[in-house]
């Protein structure tokens, strides 16, 4: 399944708008929902998941298959999540996404960083008395916006984005999360599952969720694209880096 998202025909296909969006997590949740789609992998009213079939059938994507590999045995919902987001075809979809310059690795911001450029303006007032400070100003600036720091997903990340729209329901999962709503219903419903059972992911994944009243177009909010990050990882890393399956780096930064 794949969303068209510029006019120069580039095309993202969900786990990667996930993942844009909201970070491994939010890519995992997005090829279990494609599983759920394709009748591919059934849920349990106590939130198990079970393949259909023993041998990864059906299966588009690397991280898909990773999941009916998971689920040849019942495994818990939020389990499956989980582990999903920190395998290694994570990370190759995070890798993906940085050969594409859709993202980058994040870099922190220092707290200094606006001294930083407080003193290249003073070098710079002070040029006009002594020329030689002039030469500092290039390096003061330089080291503020160094230190300001940069977000993980690039403006060619966020610009694609900005061009996905949620019409079906596995982009709704993609775009909002299985906790999500879309014109106030939640997206979980669209897949027959309860709130109880979408309750079993991490809190910090439920509070990555993204509303909406018309189910329309996606931004960055939340997620990758401002200081949230998805799964169990933290904005530096899953297994190493910001947010990224498995070693990938996705969610903010530190930049603005």
């Amino acid at each position: 399944m794949v969303t068209p998202l510029t006019a120069q025909g580039t095309q993202l296909s969900a786990e990667q708008v996930g993942y844009l969006s909201a970070g491994p997590g939010r890519a995992a949740e997005t090829a279990l929902a494609r599983l759920i789609d394709g009748g591919l992998v059934r849920v349990s009213r106590d939130g198990l998941v079970t393949a259909v079939h023993q041998n990864n059938h059906g299966a588009t994507t690397g991280v898909e298959a990773r999941i009916l590999s998971y689920a040849r045995t019942p495994v818990r919902f939020d389990t499956i999540v989980q582990s999903t987001a920190h395998s290694t075809e994570m990370t190759q979809l995070h890798q993906h996404l940085l050969d594409q310059g859709l993202m980058q690795h994040p870099r922190r911001r220092n707290p200094a960083w606006g001294f930083s450029l407080l003193l290249a303006a003073v070098l710079l007032l002070l040029g006009f008395v002594t020329p030689v400070l002039f030469l500092g100003v290039p390096i003061a600036v330089g080291f503020g916006l160094w230190q300001r720091g940069r977000k993980a997903v690039t403006r060619a990340g966020k610009e694609a984005l900005l061009h996905v729209a949620a019409t079906d329901r596995v982009h709704n999962v993609a775009v909002y999360g299985f906790c999500g709503k879309v014109n106030r219903r939640p997206v979980a419903e669209d897949f027959g599952l309860s709130q109880s059972i979408v309750k079993m992911l991490p809190l910090n994944q439920r509070r990555k969720r993204r509303s909406s009243s018309d189910g329309g177009g996606c931004g960055v909010s939340g997620g990758c694209g401002s200081s949230s990050c998805s799964s169990s990882s933290s904005c530096s890393s899953s297994s190493g880096s910001s947010c990224g399956g498995g070693g990938g780096s996705c969610g903010g930064g530190g930049g603005s």
